[in-house]
């Protein structure tokens, strides 16, 4: 079994808590980016392995590209759109290459993935910066398309392409 490494910005209750708590009880390493007046007012929930506290957003994602191999997005609010957003602009800046995966459980990113294929057809986004996130249902799927594009990046590889050389035209509904 892999010992994961989990770095991650937020709290420990709720999806962020579970994952950080299985990880934690497992063996896992965990580190926890988390703003300053959100850890003053201690409803964060508990620590597992280590916590950094951070003055913003921005540096909050600034320290966790330094610590990272890739970015997974899972299911959240407002901050979590920030987030992902935050990290496609700053990679299509050249700010880092780090992969972006969205954790797309139970179909919950179809709606966004599909304002940005919107977007990109009305030519208000490039293509490329589409291309900056990937995406699954399956956690396992998303694990092997990060490990792919850490191993091939910028070269235009395509995952899909890769494992499915007849390259069927999957689109989500």
């Amino acid at each position: 079994m892999q010992k994961i490494r989990l770095t991650y910005g937020g709290g420990n209750i709720g999806l962020q808590g579970a994952v950080a708590s299985t990880v934690y009880t497992n063996g896992g390493i965990v580190r926890r980016f988390i703003l300053g007046y959100i850890a003053a007012r201690q409803v964060c929930g508990p620590t597992y392995g280590v916590e950094y506290t951070v003055s913003s957003n921005y540096y909050k994602y600034f320290e966790m590209n330094h610590v990272v191999e890739a970015f997974i997005i899972l299911s959240g609010g407002i901050d979590t759109m920030e987030g992902l957003f935050t990290l496609i602009s700053w990679a299509s800046e050249g700010l880092h290459n780090k992969p972006i995966g969205l954790s797309n459980i139970d179909g919950y990113f179809n709606n966004l993935i599909k304002f940005v294929d919107d977007v990109v057809r009305q030519n208000f986004m490039a293509s490329s910066q589409r291309k900056l996130f990937i995406s699954s249902f399956f956690i396992d799927e998303l694990l092997d398309k990060l490990a792919f594009a850490k191993a091939f990046p910028g070269l235009g590889a395509s995952y899909d392409e890769f494992v499915n050389p007849e390259a069927l035209d999957i689109e989500l509904h």
